[in-house]
């Protein structure tokens, strides 16, 4: 029979126990903005512009010019003057920054990486360029790096929402959940406004398993900003995980209302119903998630569940194949696929299916023994052995999108 998986699993009476259910939970969103609250950036930038004035009258024009055109949208001018702003003045740390900051724009990381570099080398206390070589690193799988960059940051300036939010993001995916939600309870301190910051501490606690403090902010993100979708989700995963199906539903269709085409919403409205024990609910629900996103691997893994809860063979077989094409080298896919094959009497094809997905994750012991049952059943086809070596794979999380 197929295996449950997902943040937190949980096995549903009327699903095979070991098909694999995935749920969606949105991103963690990070500070996208300036670093600062609009007061603390106006201070700053009042500071920057009073140690400016040690600098070159032509490299401040440079910079002016640079940063007029920069305001206007004209970011590969910009460049042009806030390279020679740094090219007269080579240890001016603000000019760095700023150049970095159009690169990013632009997405040329490693251009503005060097320019952030350059600037914490200049200024060691410069604040804003380790927190933007920070996000730089995170955003390039970097995350020692990244949290180096922050917690340098956050000693500089302690109140800095903005590197508390992206420490606890870095955090978070390290897999550290104490520390990621402490930064979190500290950027929602320093701006009790801040939607975001909210729903990140939501998702936190949620992965941390505290579903009751999970809700409690996203009840405080929605009042915050109720016409943003994702924490009315948010707030229906942990609901849907507590139990609470009803109320969970709720939440996706009030996510929905607001933004039709959000498909984790969809895929995870799927899920409630199909615990509802309303399969063909569900099955309409992944459609629909499919439709708007025909790459969406999770909502094709858990229409593919529902078939197969309802002893649909070939859909099951279909939707697997789909789980499989978006992510070949999926084990959990490859096994789901040959439980599928297997129930509709295609013991050669799961035999196949179980020894690729041994393949994929040798040190599966339910691989193996689903594998080994089936070639030592009556009338099974002759198979060659599973073959060594290989790489194991971690099992993948579900991701959402806003």
């Amino acid at each position: 029979m197929p295996v449950l998986r997902g943040r937190c699993p949980m096995t549903l009476k009327s699903i095979p126990s070991r098909v694999f259910l995935l749920a969606t939970i949105a991103l963690f969103v990070p500070w996208l903005c300036s670093a600062k609250s609009p007061q603390a950036r106006g201070k700053r930038n009042a500071a920057a512009q009073r140690a400016s004035l040690k600098w070159s009258a032509a490299a401040r024009a440079q910079f002016a010019a640079g940063q007029k055109l920069e305001a206007e949208g004209s970011l590969k001018e910009a460049v042009v003057h806030y390279q020679q702003a740094v090219k007269l003045e080579p240890n001016w740390p603000e000019a760095h920054v700023t150049l970095g900051n159009v690169y990013a724009q632009q997405h040329k990381p490693n251009y503005a990486m060097l320019e952030y570099l350059r600037a914490t080398r200049l200024d060691p206390g410069n604040a804003d360029a380790h927190y933007n070589l920070g996000t730089l690193l995170r955003a390039e799988g970097n995350l020692n790096g990244a949290a180096k960059q922050f917690e340098e940051a956050l000693q500089i300036d302690p109140d800095n929402a903005g590197a508390h939010n992206d420490l606890g993001l870095t955090y978070a995916q390290q897999g550290r959940l104490a520390p990621a939600i402490e930064e979190f309870r500290s950027a929602v301190r320093l701006k009790p406004g801040w939607a975001i910051a909210h729903d990140n501490l939501g998702n936190a606690l949620a992965m941390a398993g505290d579903l009751n403090g999970a809700m409690n902010s996203y009840r405080n993100t929605i009042a915050l900003q109720p016409d943003w979708a994702q924490p009315y989700n948010n707030l229906g995963n942990a609901l849907r995980q507590a139990g609470n199906l009803k109320a969970a539903v709720e939440q996706y269709q009030k996510a929905l209302q607001l933004n039709p085409g959000y498909a984790a919403a969809l895929n995870n409205l799927g899920l409630a119903l199909q615990q509802e024990g309303k399969m063909d609910d569900a099955i309409r629900e992944y459609q629909r998630a499919i439709q708007l996103n025909p790459d969406y691997s999770t909502a094709h893994n858990n229409l593919a569940t529902a078939y197969y809860s309802k002893e649909n063979w070939e859909g099951a077989i279909a939707e697997y194949g789909q789980v499989l094409r978006i992510k070949p080298n999926d084990p959990a896919g490859h096994f789901n696929l040959g439980l599928a094959l297997k129930a509709a009497g295609n013991r050669k094809g799961a035999l196949e299916q179980f020894q690729q997905a041994q393949k994929l994750d040798l040190g599966n012991q339910q691989y193996r023994e689903a594998y080994e049952s089936l070639m030592k059943a009556p009338n099974t086809p002759a198979t060659s052995a599973p073959e060594s070596g290989g790489k194991t794979l971690s099992k993948t999380t579900a991701k959402g999108s806003q």
